[in-house]
């Protein structure tokens, strides 16, 4: 069957056509010849039945007279019937009256059916017939006729005629077959030219020529032309998709790639290497050791053995360590990866490179400047001040945090690996892409998924510039507050005049990203006041204090509104009054002449000396500090009040 299965579809069709035609021709001549060999045994028994019956009526006269030379006249014109081999005219008694041809023994006529029936024994057929007189019977006529002889003649002379009919059937089948091709496989050849062509040459946009019939032919060319034009339209669909899923996964903010988890050789680099670290993709894919070659020295073997540790755990991971650019620069890598498996093995890692060194950079900033702050507060020779700064700088740190949690957060919920597995499925079916993109369920979702992807990726991008902007403002505050502190520790024990609206600035100033995360809002409530005299890095510190209580007493409270109020204003002719209010979880009665005790605290990791430092300080400059509280939920007031710069003695 196989070698006909590979013959052409024109030969196909002639041997089946001949093929039909021979066992139609094979069946009508076989049933011609069965009704024809019946025929003819009917016509010889109904021939040889009507002899007989001749011959018997011509001897009846003979038997009756007894004249066995009449009677072997009258068999004896058997002779004129050359299919008559024997005949035996027998009386009653058994006594052969008259025969013809080949004598029978008694032996013979025991074969002959009884009268009126018909028997074949080899070539011959066997009859009996009575002779009857007045209805008596008064003989017996055997009659023995050549039957095998004469079919065969006969069936000779209808095998020739068959012949010929066979012969001259076949040619009619082939000439007709002929154009039947025309009709029929030209069609199917230029079909078939043009899909191996298509398959061949990936041209979509060759066309087989229409039918002129309205055919399942010329609907099946129709809707072959019609596919083409789909597949054409899907085609250069699916050539814009690639192409704008290159130009994404190229313009991610980060280096896109994909390894060998086994040898980590990289089979994949965006083109955003170029960018970061200054080396081309070409370059990267050449050299099956350039990662591990560009590593930086004092981070290679560490950032070996954990890539290969995240890989075998076969889950997502991410790490940092640092490598060396193009033009010698260090710079700060997070790995970002995930381990896809086949067959239970880890069968290929992608990931993303992101460049994180402005990220170490204000990390190794904010310790600086927190070495410096400490190094500050110890010249300055003001413990407290250092603790209180530092406390008010961990605020901002907090933000900074947050915004580092967001960053990481915005890394480990990145489309990237979603990506990954479109970038898998897309070349698993990169053999069929455009028909698993027409027809499959999932290939079709894929345009649409890299558009929400790309939309997706750049949100991320946003809030990663948004974050980066914010990690910048906060440093600059942390920045602000050390250079404010240094300005106050330089001058720590040393009364001056001062406004005391600009001190109040400064102390919200230092809060405010902690005011910001907690939801509170600043009301300024000041009066015009004159300057006062005071050690102004003391009332800083009060104030800072105050400040800092009146923020977690809002963030207790559990409070949407959330709201402190800081008012400037004269108490008398001779005193400035600070008042700092907030509407937090307030004061119980019983605590307020406690308040002010060295080491009491009702806040869950407090020290207790804020508010005892701060009132010994208000009355080493000849103020006071006092507080008031309607009680719990309702809020409470700490006021600072201060000696003005007229009449002031100094001490």
């Amino acid at each position: 069957m196989k070698p006909f299965r590979d013959l052409p579809i024109q030969r196909k069709m002639l041997l089946m056509t001949l093929l039909i035609c021979g066992v139609v021709l094979l069946v009508a001549i076989a049933a011609l010849f069965s009704f024809q060999v019946l025929n003819f045994r009917i016509s010889f028994q109904r021939d040889t039945a009507t002899l007989a019956a001749i011959i018997a009526e011509n001897t009846t006269a003979a038997l009756a007279f007894k004249d066995p030379k009449a009677a072997a006249d009258v068999v004896g014109s058997l002779q004129a019937k050359p299919t008559v081999v024997a005949a035996s005219l027998v009386l009653p008694d058994g006594t052969v009256f008259a025969q013809f041809g080949n004598p029978e023994s008694p032996a013979d006529f025991s074969q002959f059916p009884p009268p009126g029936k018909f028997s074949f024994t080899g070539r011959h057929l066997l009859y009996t017939q009575p002779v009857e007189l007045e209805k008596t019977c008064v003989g017996t006529l055997y009659l023995r006729s050549e039957y095998r002889q004469t079919l065969l003649e006969l069936l000779s002379l209808y095998g020739l005629v068959t012949l010929g009919v066979f012969v001259t059937s076949v040619g009619v089948a082939v000439a007709f077959s002929g154009r039947i091709r025309r009709i029929i496989t030209d069609p199917i050849l230029r079909l078939s030219q043009v899909a191996l062509a298509v398959g061949e040459q990936k041209d979509y946009s060759l066309r087989v020529p229409p039918s002129s019939g309205g055919d399942e032919l010329g609907r099946l060319t129709q809707c072959f032309n019609e596919m083409l034009g789909r597949i054409q339209t899907q085609d250069t669909a699916l050539s814009l998709s690639q192409q704008k899923l290159e130009a994404l996964v190229h313009s991610i903010d980060g280096i896109v790639w994909e390894c060998s988890p086994d040898s980590l050789q990289f089979t994949f680099v965006s083109r955003q290497c170029e960018r970061l670290l200054g080396y081309q993709p070409e370059e990267w894919l050449a050299n099956p050791h350039f990662w591990e070659e560009k590593l930086h020295p004092q981070d290679a073997a560490k950032a070996l053995q954990t890539g290969r540790e995240m890989i075998a755990r076969r889950q997502p991971y991410c790490y940092e360590y640092r490598m060396i650019a193009a033009d010698s620069r260090a710079v700060w890598i997070r790995e970002s990866g995930v381990v896809l498996i086949e067959n239970d093995r880890p069968a290929v890692v992608r990931g993303i490179f992101q460049d994180i060194t402005a990220q170490k950079s204000a990390a190794e900033e904010l310790d600086r400047l927190n070495k410096q702050l400490m190094e500050t507060s110890r010249h300055a020779g003001m413990a407290e001040v250092a603790t209180g700064v530092l406390h008010n700088v961990g605020n901002v740190l907090n933000s900074v945090n947050v915004s580092l949690t967001l960053l990481r957060d915005l890394l480990e919920k990145s489309e990237v690996a979603s990506l990954s597995r479109v970038a898998e499925m897309l070349q698993a079916q990169a053999a069929q892409a455009a028909n698993f993109l027409a027809t499959h369920p999932k290939g079709k979702l894929i345009p649409g998924f890299i558009i929400q992807v790309a939309h997706q990726l750049e949100q991320e991008h946003r809030r990663f510039r948004e974050q980066h902007q914010r990690l910048t403002r906060n440093v600059e505050h942390i920045k602000e507050i050390v250079a404010m502190q240094q300005n106050y520790a330089n001058v720590s024990g040393i009364r001056e005049a001062i406004s005391i609206p600009a001190l109040v600035d400064d102390a919200l100033q230092i809060h405010t990203a902690g005011l910001e995360r907690h939801g509170v809002r600043i009301v300024r409530d000041f009066s015009e006041v004159p300057p006062i005299l005071v050690d102004k890095h003391k009332v800083l510190q009060i104030l800072v204090n105050l400040i800092h209580n009146a923020k977690y007493a809002l963030d207790a409270s559990g409070r949407a509104d959330r709201v402190l109020t800081v008012a400037i204003a004269l108490n008398g002719d001779q005193r400035v009054k600070v008042s700092v209010r907030d509407n937090g979880i307030g004061i119980p009665p019983e605590n307020l002449t406690r308040i002010f005790s060295l080491g009491f605290t009702t806040r869950k990791g407090g020290h207790g000396f804020g508010l005892h430092s701060g009132a010994n300080a208000a009355k080493e400059m000849g103020g006071i500090l006092k507080a008031h509280s309607e009680g719990p939920g309702q809020g409470a007031t700490f006021t600072l009040e201060l000696p003005i710069l007229t009449g002031q003695t100094h001490s």
